[in-house]
């Protein structure tokens, strides 16, 4: 099983170019990019801050990323094999 901090830094990096495909092929606005990358930082830097020292995660913190995940998977421009990789990394070590 990956650590925790080596999937969310997978995550992190496959949604940002999801964020940037969407946008280079006029799927979202430069507005709603930055949006999205904005609400992804927030859920990384408040990971690697709680967790900097330690990779044990808590429930309320499994449960804020999924949350993240069902909002993430069931957005329009998301490509489907990303939606796959994502449950990949994410759901089946969960």
């Amino acid at each position: 099983m990956r650590d925790q901090k080596e999937r969310v830094e997978t995550i992190e990096s496959t949604m940002k170019n999801e964020f940037r495909h969407a946008l280079a092929v006029n799927l979202i606005t430069q507005e709603q990019h930055d949006n999205y990358l904005q609400e992804l930082n927030e859920l990384t830097s408040y990971i690697y801050e709680k967790y900097k020292d330690s990779l044990a995660f808590y429930d309320e913190d499994w449960i804020k990323i999924n949350d993240y995940y069902e909002k993430i998977v069931g957005l329009d421009f998301v490509r489907d094999y990303t939606k796959e990789d994502l449950e990949l990394i994410w759901l089946i070590e969960m």
